[in-house]
């Protein structure tokens, strides 16, 4: 029997009883809702955030790359004159795994009035963001947020995100006061774009996890981040970086720094003698900032993940590693999403001690259980096994840590360390071990 495609609408408008309703939003909702994210986000409500209103109207008014009002979900009080009481939304983007691009959905700006929380609203939304997904083809939903609270909807911090070293004023080299800089700084523009993807790819190539751009999504980034192209003496293009004052968050190592995000160079240039550069044009504009601000900016903060070149260009001129946190990740159907990737494990294979390998993987996730079966080196199925057992299997993984492992986030044995029923045999430990070596990632989410 053939099934009926997935419902982009999910179901809704849906009555979730005491007079509240379930709807997708309007462009004519945008001022409340913006009201509404600024009035229950902000760290201070009697003083909203006006970034939040400029967000909320920015994803809502038609200028975004993705995102339009109707990827807004709004919880409605009708015994309240229509009230908006609970809202969230999704920012589809594209991401990819080794190079093979995937359709994500990002849920961001989650909100409820505090009379209304512990009904169950904010479930009811992630369900129907779920099941449009499921609809749009999104392979992954991602999210940055609260500490435990996005593991009751089925992710799992499964993937690095952040990480960073501070950069002080007294570790940045003082340029000759009577030699011109070998490299300077200019606002990058529309016309940088070809050469700023190809600056990004270079930032991103270490990363097993990165975003993918287009030239709409680099067009909207350039009206708000703030993208600079180095040039040498000549004027040639040499690399760029993205840095900007950065006062959001409540951890003071990160709040109040001018943060680097993303940094390059091309092919055949010193990243050093660019970084050298680099510092203390980006110092003078911290003290130009600081000049005008209550809050003065501490410092520099390199935040470009666990590992980066920059790093090990610059050296002891680092110091204070913050330690990543990490994106909630949910992968809706791991068959799906296994067979995606596949040339991606299939290569990784080909070029290891097992190549060609025959045989058939079996994964236990003690509430499911997943097969990989190999034939001369290539992945010819995904299929499911009935375990004989509650320990049945090659490799037992508990509740949603083994995305851990298939994002290059942890090994097995890291996971084991903590997690006691996660066990793995010998021989299957090589094979994961090639399938999914660890690797890090810093993906540059579109907000």
């Amino acid at each position: 029997m053939t099934q009926p495609p997935p419902d982009e609408n999910a179901g809704l408008p849906q009555a979730l009883g005491d007079g509240l309703t379930l709807r997708w939003a309007t462009p004519a909702d945008t001022e409340a809702v913006a009201a509404h994210n600024a009035r229950h986000l902000s760290d201070n409500p009697d003083e909203p955030e006006q970034g939040l209103l400029t967000w909320t109207r920015d994803l809502m008014g038609g200028t975004h790359p993705t995102t339009r009002a109707g990827d807004f979900t709004v919880v409605v009080d009708e015994r309240a004159g229509g009230k908006i009481v609970s809202s969230l939304c999704v920012i589809p983007q594209t991401w990819a795994y080794g190079g093979i691009a995937f359709q994500v959905g990002r849920p961001e700006l989650v909100s409820t009035d505090p009379a209304y929380r512990r009904r169950g609203l904010v479930r009811a939304q992630f369900a129907a963001i779920h099941a449009r997904g499921a609809a749009r083809g999104e392979l992954m939903q991602v999210i940055d947020g609260l500490a435990w609270y996005y593991r009751q909807f089925g992710y799992e911090m499964a993937l690095a995100m952040g990480g960073s070293r501070r950069w002080l004023p007294f570790r940045i080299p003082a340029l000759a006061p009577d030699a011109p800089p070998a490299y300077r700084l200019r606002p990058a523009t529309a016309d940088d774009i070809p050469l700023l993807g190809q600056l990004y790819a270079i930032h991103c190539a270490g990363d097993l996890v990165t975003r993918v751009r287009d030239d709409a999504e680099w067009r909207y980034e350039l009206g708000w981040k703030q993208f600079r192209v180095v040039e040498d003496a000549e004027g040639a293009p040499v690399g760029y970086v993205e840095a900007r004052a950065n006062d959001s968050g409540q951890d003071p190592e990160v709040m109040h720094v001018l943060r680097v995000s993303e940094l390059a160079v091309l092919p055949g240039r010193s990243l050093r003698a660019v970084a050298e550069v680099l510092g203390p044009a980006l110092q003078a504009e911290l003290e130009a900032l600081n000049a005008t601000r209550t809050l003065p900016m501490t410092g520099l903060a390199l935040n470009l993940g666990a590992q980066h070149p920059a790093y090990t260009a610059l050296g002891d001129l680092l110091e204070q590693y913050r330690a990543y946190y990490a994106w909630y990740i949910r992968v809706p159907d791991l068959p799906a999403f296994m067979r995606h990737i596949a040339p991606v494990l299939e290569g990784r294979l080909a070029a290891s001690v097992m190549a060609g390998h025959t045989g058939t993987l079996r994964l236990n996730f003690y509430q499911a259980q997943m097969t990989l079966g190999f034939t001369a080196g290539r992945l010819t199925e995904i299929g499911t096994f009935t375990p004989a057992h509650g320990e049945d299997g090659d490799a037992r993984f508990p509740g949603l840590t083994f995305l851990q492992v298939l994002l290059g986030h942890r090994t097995p044995a890291e996971i084991n360390h903590i997690y006691a029923d996660c066990y793995v045999t010998p021989a299957a430990a090589v094979l994961l071990g090639i399938l999914f070596p660890p690797q890090p990632s810093n993906p540059v989410s579109l907000y």
